[in-house]
């Protein structure tokens, strides 16, 4: 099951369709910045920083396109949807921001209206999908049944996807920081012991086991971290040191496979800001084998 791929939630059209307004919104106002504030029900609780550079330099140069949508407060406003581009601006030196605002207090809404805005734009990792349908559920009373139609998604993905929730806490910090795949915490979450479930993920990054090898293992039950199961993937001494060494160096686990000379590296990445870092090491090495090559 790929979250990102799994659409929860026809348009942001549909869940503003479903709510009702006393005044539609006109235009936009160009409001400073220094009297908005983010919203403590944002279901995306993780922003890269690399991804919000590369956001502010193009602020920076082209401005805000599209403005961020807020609702009024005593003092100021807060934000519905639109946070990182807000931090991005803020990043970028602006002083003012165009906003749209929705004239809304009705706290479910609101709720819905965040979430669906996150959904779209494949913003949350699986654990904030997860904690944000929860808070759906406990603080306005939904059922799964009535949850599922409001995000236009059956039931079942629904259930699977707060299951997550269920998993140890180490776990749950691998799969949000994408250490662990949608479908690896899948297959974790359908295993009721806890120790079994945390040897397991702990051999999917140390051995970069694919969602398919995972289940093959789950089956075995606690025999899989034991004898020929768990030593199965076994790799010479001076591969497993190379792994070893790449993985100090990268700061991610890295796999290495030969078979008669012929093979491949992967090394994993949790985000864009990680994937950024792994490259940057690598062009380093590129620059100096070139500088070297030159003498």
């Amino acid at each position: 099951m790929s979250l990102n791929e799994s659409n929860l939630g026809r348009s942001l059209n549909d869940v503003l369709a479903k709510t009702v307004r006393r005044e539609p919104p006109r235009g936009y106002l160009d409001v400073e910045i220094g009297i908005i504030v983010p919203s403590s029900k944002n279901p995306r609780t993780h922003f890269a920083e690399a991804d919000l550079k590369e956001l502010a330099d193009s602020i920076a140069t082209h401005g805000v396109l599209q403005p961020i949508v807020v609702i009024r407060k005593e003092v100021g406003y807060e934000i519905v949807s639109g946070e990182r581009r807000y931090r991005a601006a803020k990043m970028a030196g602006l002083t003012r921001i165009p906003v749209v605002v929705r004239d809304e207090d009705n706290p479910q809404h609101l709720a819905e209206l965040r979430l669906i805005e996150n959904l779209q734009r494949a913003d949350l990792n699986p654990i904030e999908v997860g904690e944000a349908l929860q808070a759906l559920i406990t603080e306005h009373g939904l059922t799964h049944d009535e949850l599922a139609g409001r995000v236009n998604k059956d039931r079942s993905s629904i259930t699977n996807v707060l299951r997550l929730l269920n998993l140890p806490a180490p776990l749950r910090t691998a799969i949000a920081e994408g250490r662990l795949s949608a479908g690896h915490a899948k297959v974790l979450a359908g295993i009721s012991d806890p120790a079994l479930q945390l040897g397991l993920a702990r051999k999917v990054e140390e051995d970069g086991l694919s969602v398919r090898a995972l289940e093959q293992l789950a089956r075995l039950g606690p025999a899989a971290l034991v004898g020929p199961a768990a030593n199965k993937a076994s790799k010479p001494a001076h591969l497993s040191e190379l792994e070893s060494n790449l993985k100090l160096l990268f700061g991610t686990p890295v796999q290495v496979k030969d078979k008669g000379g012929k093979g491949s590296i992967t090394l994993q990445f949790h985000d864009r800001d990680h994937f950024n870092r792994v490259v940057a090491i690598m062009d380093r090495f590129i620059k100096q084998s070139n500088l070297r090559n030159s003498e």
